[in-house]
């Protein structure tokens, strides 16, 4: 396989993981703290951001730093392990770009 899709796999995989602890750790967070800590927490969600809503420029630009910076964190992450499986790749003398 060529260095690049192995490095775009990894990637892939390295954020998806990332993601899904993150993910895990918001359920065993609310597990352990309870049903009742659970609806409180979204109460004040509601109140905070539902009830009084903001404007949707607001909303357009935090959805887009966000996904900025995810897109940046996929591709340093893609670029990082390129880069090591070039440098591997070279001292074997089969560099495959």
């Amino acid at each position: 396989m060529k260095i690049k899709i192995i490095s775009e796999l990894f990637s892939v995989v390295v954020t998806g993981v990332l993601y899904g602890l993150w993910s895990n750790e918001m359920y065993l967070k609310w597990h352990r703290l309870g049903r009742e800590a659970f609806m409180a927490h979204q109460s004040q969600r509601f109140d905070k951001f539902y009830a009084n809503p903001h404007s949707s420029m607001l909303w357009i630009l935090v959805y887009l730093v966000f996904t900025m910076l995810v897109f940046a964190l996929y591709k340093g992450i893609a670029f990082v392990v390129a880069k090591v499986l070039s440098t591997i790749a070279n001292k074997s003398g089969t560099a495959q770009e």
